[in-house]
Formats: C-alpha cells, sequence, structure tokens
C-alpha cells in the first residue's frame, strides 16, 4: 500500500491539509535521486552572514562583491569556485582531506572513457594513473591542499584541473577545516582566521527515502543493502533506481540498470518461473563484488558507490541469467500420455 498527499478536491478534511490518497500496486520503484536531501554538518558558533548549500547555489552572481568561504572540495565545490573567483571579492576554500584531479579529456577523449571495455586491475590502473595525472596536472600539494592518505579511486576523483590554475594564479586559496564561528570570523584548526560574508556548503547529500520505512530496504549502516544496489532481498515490491554512483558510470549504466529492473518485472508478469529463479539466486548465492578491488574509503557518499567495469558487467549479466534461470532450475511440468491419460 503506498500512501501519498494528493491535492484536495473538495472542503478537505478542516485541517488545511491535503487528504492522504491511498493506492495499492504491485511494485513501486523509488527513483527520487541521490540528491534530495541536502547534508549541512553543524559547526560550533553561530555565523551571520549568508550560508548557502549548493543545492540553493544558481548562478555566480549570487556571490558578487562577495568574500566567500567554500567549505568542501568535491565536483561542485570545485566547479562553484571556478566561476566564483570572476565574481566574488575573495574565495578561500575550507578542505580536510586531499584530492586527486582528473582533466576532463586526456588524450583528446574524455577521461572516463579510456580503458573502456578493458579495465585494468585496480593496482595497476591506481599505479599508471597516479604517475599519468601528476604529469598533467602536477602535484597538488603545491597548491596548497593536503596529501591524500588513501589511493586514487578509492574515493571519487575530482573532474576539474581549472581549480588548480587559479590557485596557480593567487585567485583563491586553501585554508584548513573549520573549528567554530563566531560572528562573520571563521576560525581554523590550525589556528587562523578570517572573515566572509558568506559561507557556500559544498558537503553533498544524504542518501533518503522518507517515504518508507528503513527497513523495508534493508538499511545497514549508511545505506540500503541492495542487490545490484536495486533489488532487496527480501523482493518485497520495493525496487530502487539510481542509487549507484561510480566514476565515469555516466548515464549508460543508469539505463542498463533500469533496463535491468524492466526485465525482472516483465518476468514476474510473463514468466513467474523465471522471476522466482531469479529470487533464489538472490537469496541463497553470494552477490557479486561490485568494488572491483577498490578499498573505497568508508564515507556516507562512498557507502553505495561501485566500479562502473563491474557494475555493469554484473548488470549486462543479470537479465541473461533470469532467462537461463528458468530452464536449469524451473520444475519439470509432468507429461501427459495422450493413449491412457496419465502423468508420467
Amino acid at each position: 500500500m503506498l500512501r501519498a498527499e494528493g491535492p484536495s478536491t473538495g472542503s478537505g478534511n478542516g485541517s488545511g491539509h491535503p487528504p492522504t490518497v491511498e493506492q495499492r500496486y504491485d511494485g513501486v520503484i523509488l527513483a527520487n535521486g541521490t540528491l534530495a536531501e541536502p547534508n549541512v554538518p553543524g559547526f560550533r558558533g553561530d555565523f551571520t552572514g549568508e550560508i548557502l548549500h549548493t543545492s540553493a547555489y544558481k548562478a555566480a552572481t549570487q556571490l558578487t562583491g562577495k568574500r566567500v568561504l567554500i567549505i568542501g572540495a568535491g565536483n561542485s565545490g570545485c566547479d562553484i569556485a571556478v566561476d566564483a573567483v570572476h565574481h566574488a571579492a575573495s574565495v578561500d576554500m575550507s578542505v580536510r582531506r586531499g584530492y586527486y584531479f582528473v582533466p576532463r579529456y586526456l588524450f583528446g577523449k574524455p577521461s572516463d572513457t579510456l580503458n573502456q571495455g578493458r579495465p585494468l586491475p585496480a593496482r595497476i590502473k591506481q599505479f599508471v594513473d597516479t604517475r599519468v595525472l601528476r604529469a598533467f596536472t602536477g602535484d597538488p600539494v603545491r597548491f596548497g591542499f593536503p596529501k591524500p592518505d588513501y589511493k586514487i579511486y578509492e574515493s571519487h576523483p575530482i573532474v576539474n584541473t581549472l581549480i588548480l590554475n587559479h590557485l596557480g594564479q593567487g585567485d583563491l586559496r586553501v585554508v584548513p577545516d573549520i573549528d567554530r564561528f563566531d560572528g562573520r570570523t571563521v576560525h581554523f584548526r590550525d589556528g587562523s582566521s578570517a572573515e566572509y560574508d558568506t559561507v557556500l556548503l559544498a558537503t553533498g547529500y544524504k542518501l533518503d527515502y522518507p517515504f518508507v520505512d528503513r527497513a523495508e530496504l534493508d538499511w545497514a549502516g549508511m545505506a540500503p543493502r541492495l542487490f545490484l544496489n536495486a533489488f532487496t532481498r527480501s523482493f518485497n515490491g520495493l525496487y530502487v533506481m539510481g542509487m549507484i554512483e561510480a566514476s565515469g558510470i555516466g548515464w549508460q549504466g543508469r539505463y542498463e540498470q533500469a533496463a535491468l529492473i524492466a526485465a525482472y518485472l516483465s518476468a514476474l508478469e510473463r514468466h513467474p518461473d523465471r522471476a522466482a529463479a531469479f529470487r533464489a539466486r538472490v537469496a541463497g548465492e553470494p552477490w557479486p563484488d561490485l568494488t572491483g578491488g577498490y578499498n573505497y574509503l568508508g564515507l556516507e557518499r562512498m557507502s553505495y558507490y561501485v566500479n562502473k567495469d563491474a557494475y555493469r558487467g554484473a548488470v549486462r549479466a543479470a537479465p541473461a541469467a533470469l532467462q537461463a534461470d528458468a530452464t536449469a532450475r524451473s520444475p519439470r511440468r509432468p507429461r501427459r500420455s495422450a493413449s491412457r491419460g496419465v502423468t508420467a
């Protein structure tokens, strides 16, 4: 049963709230995405200037003439910083850890298309790509970033090297982690401080399905535990679309995930024996390793992270398994003798 608040069609319930509408469905696909609930961390003290999350950022002109502090250096934070240097009075970026920076293009091609279909083992790729990136971008530590305490691809890389150019030109600077706020003054962990007009939180998003009890999604720790990030182990009629993040997975990987869910729903309707065999595999066999051999950081935003090659390979194999399972595992149907009318 799915409950939702819909527009009032009459006098309502007298409380000023729209009535609750109930509908029954055989299945519900949760596709509200991973960027619906901004992650707003708490800080000591109070900031009396303007505080914005990147979800509220629409144009660089919002920062015109302001002293801006960007907290966080993910892809959104770095993209905004590159825009802000052309409008803001000053731009600082507060970071806690080091990052790896990947050019948008390498050797004339989008960087996430290199080795497409020919993935290298994780350790070899990390060894090779670390040295290639250093040749193209230099060492980010020289620009003020901390040294990463992890290997490349163990956290999502920053696909932006313009940020390094602006740091090198003095258009912005990297500052340490936040200690506390005091009016418009921000104190940092190294004892330094500075004044700002706007604090922009590039602190990402929280995974959130607020309309579903977490137990229904087998939510463990920071994220639901789902087969191929899509199916609950209990197959309770809930399916999740889009709960994947990976370097280079793009729309193709998400399309393939949608095709898998559609293939299962089609089998459920037309070939229930195949769907049942698929459920039995999910419940009784080890799930595929989606890390590709990478040791991802234990961060909330990495809790549903996958390796694109491992994930796409597993997702492409699953529809074929729906077909094969029916042949290999469905029980034999009794054969009826035409002459005697008995089963064998």
